[in-house]
């Protein structure tokens, strides 16, 4: 059953959502401080240059953009998500993170009002509300196109993992776990990133099991950690990370670390002349000092013009209506391709694999580009 209709039968138990003095409330919650500040700064940045622009040129009359501070904790995330719903929000931008999208979602649930993450992409995510959506692709995608990749293109046949500990890992090495059995190579080991000595272990797997790839799940900067062990041990083979190493500045502390680094991601092409890219990108820098948006930037703009697009023209008369525009979105561009959802509020875009090179990412996928 599409996922409007499940709402539209429960019509009846809905709250006919008011704009209160005639503001049209978007809240945002991101990890400003903490350990995730560095994705809530693009995040943020890239939210408040559609906010902002909106807010000044009132489209639509009465937006309103109301920031709050997770401090890179669940509960604190939850709490804000809360308050910002009490106050009229119609839609809260949030949950950088799979652990503060999931404390968020019963907030949502209680006030029956909208959710749209740009980055919480644990797999199974949006399946768990209807009132969840993000802008980030799926953890799914992005695991079969590192497995296929390494398994298929690289010849691996056995595999290394490095992973964080967490919710992110666990959902995203799932699946790759699952498809590189299925393309017939083996996982050689699974190890975890930190706290003691957990450099010296991978230095003695690389040299009894001499794996064929190298799998890096985790957050930046322990992306960035461990791509320091596995250059330092010498290893020749394929090193493939996620798309979390793509923000901030994370990319260039990494320097020649990076190079030849496999990254499987949504593609992002900053030089693009086309509508609405160059405009983004002309305006992000000229807001952010000359800096280039990053691809969590990019996902932060689109999850803010995805609730703008919603809320175009008269106020929705309630929640039911609201969820009917968002899944309606389909001819709308974002800056990362169409804000187009399926029928559970997973953006449909597909990442490709890229590699790094003097610095850049480059477009290196055997597919087809679409």
């Amino acid at each position: 059953m599409r996922r409007v209709s499940v709402n539209l039968l429960a019509l009846g138990a809905l709250l006919t959502m008011a704009c209160g003095g005639g503001k049209l409330i978007v809240g945002v919650v991101l990890p400003e401080t903490g350990v995730n500040k560095g994705y809530g700064a693009s995040l943020k940045a890239g939210i408040k240059l559609a906010l902002d622009d909106a807010v000044a040129k009132q489209s639509p009359p009465g937006i309103e953009a109301q920031y709050r501070d997770s401090l890179s904790h669940p509960e604190y995330a939850q709490k804000e998500a809360s308050d910002l719903f009490k106050a009229g929000a119609w839609i809260v931008i949030g949950g950088a993170t799979t652990p503060e999208a999931m404390a968020m979602i019963p907030e949502a649930e209680k006030a029956q009002r909208v959710i749209i993450s740009p980055s919480a992409s644990k797999p199974g995510l949006a399946e768990s509300s209807n009132l969840f959506f993000r802008t980030v692709p799926s953890d799914d995608f992005e695991a079969m196109v590192a497995a296929d990749f390494l398994v298929t293109h690289k010849k691996a046949k056995t595999v290394l993992i490095l992973f964080q500990q967490g919710l992110y890992s666990e959902g995203l090495l799932s699946v790759f776990g699952a498809e590189v059995a299925r393309l017939g190579a083996k996982v050689a080991d699974k190890l975890p990133i930190g706290p003691t000595d957990w450099d010296k272990a991978i230095g003695d797997a690389l040299a009894a099991s001499k794996p064929d790839a190298i799998f890096i799940c985790a957050y930046g900067e322990e992306t960035l950690a461990a791509i320091g062990v596995v250059r330092n041990a010498k290893f020749g083979g394929s090193v493939c990370a996620t798309s979390a190493i793509d923000a901030g500045n994370v990319l260039k502390r990494a320097g020649a670390l990076a190079e030849g680094l496999f990254v499987p991601l949504v593609r992002l092409d900053v030089d693009s002349q086309q509508e609405p890219m160059r405009s983004f990108v002309k305006r992000f820098k000229a807001a952010n000092k000359g800096a280039t948006p990053d691809l969590f930037a990019a996902y932060g703009y689109d999850a803010a013009l995805t609730a703008l697009y919603a809320l175009e023209g008269a106020p929705p008369k309630d929640n039911s209506e609201l969820l009917v525009r968002l899944m309606s979105l389909g001819g709308k561009q974002g800056v990362t391709g169409k804000l187009e959802f399926d029928r559970f509020g997973n953006i449909a875009h597909h990442p490709r694999m890229h590699v790094i090179k003097n610095g850049v990412l480059e477009d290196c996928d055997p597919s087809p580009a679409t």
